[in-house]
């Protein structure tokens, strides 16, 4: 796993840090440290539904941030370049790759080439099936990330009567299990599809199918 200590500590500096592409569990952890010492987190993953995502630390005076990510087709699999690659997904005489520019640079020196994506390749899918890590099964962990708002906000919908669970008023320290619905007002509705399993760090990933 990548080292996350040192993107914190040079993000301290008040610098805008970019990360290589982190796993789900990574993503989870650096966003959980960043918050805590009031660092500004942003994912980019160049698909819709990506997994692997680049994270840019930033200081919360700086309104926006650059995505640093460019998804391209490539006429042959490339090789694994670590961090410097994201998801990759084949698609028709070839594969959609998502990179940052040291693994554009890489896959150029190593004679690939790099076209921009077929028309509709980088459209939604039509499911929103996604997998994610959560430190519980808890309402409030959960329906803050699977509908990609702050735990803090989340729960004060919770609080206010917005939010559903099995047809009834939530708590936030609800337990949900596989087939449970969350119903959120101005959100959209979250089925806890299948939990996979712990992490070596004792988080649950999880898949969840969001509608809004």
């Amino acid at each position: 796993m990548a080292d996350l200590s040192s993107y914190l500590k040079r993000a301290r500096g008040g610098r805008v840090v970019q990360t290589g592409f982190l796993d789900l569990e990574a993503q989870a952890l650096l966003e959980e440290a960043a918050r805590a010492e009031g660092f500004r987190v942003a994912f980019f993953g160049g698909f819709p539904l990506a997994e692997r995502k680049v994270a840019v630390l930033y200081p919360a005076e700086v309104p926006s941030v650059y995505d640093p990510v460019e998804v391209v087709f490539l006429e042959r699999e490339p090789p694994d370049l670590g961090e410097a690659m994201g998801d990759l997904e084949p698609w028709e005489g070839g594969f959609l790759v998502a990179l940052i520019p040291q693994g554009k640079k890489a896959l150029q020196e190593a004679g690939f080439t790099l076209l921009p994506p077929p028309e509709g390749a980088l459209k939604a899918k039509s499911e929103r099936v996604r997998t994610l890590v959560v430190p519980s099964l808890r309402v409030d962990a959960v329906g803050a990330k699977g509908f990609g708002v702050s735990r803090s906000y989340f729960v004060q919908g919770v609080k206010a009567g917005k939010v559903r669970l099995k047809g009834r008023l939530a708590s936030p320290k609800e337990e949900m299990a596989p087939g449970d619905t969350l119903l959120a007002e101005g959100l959209g509705s979250l089925r806890l599809v299948e939990v996979l399993g712990e992490t070596r760090r004792g988080n649950y990933k999880i898949k969840v199918e969001v509608e809004r």
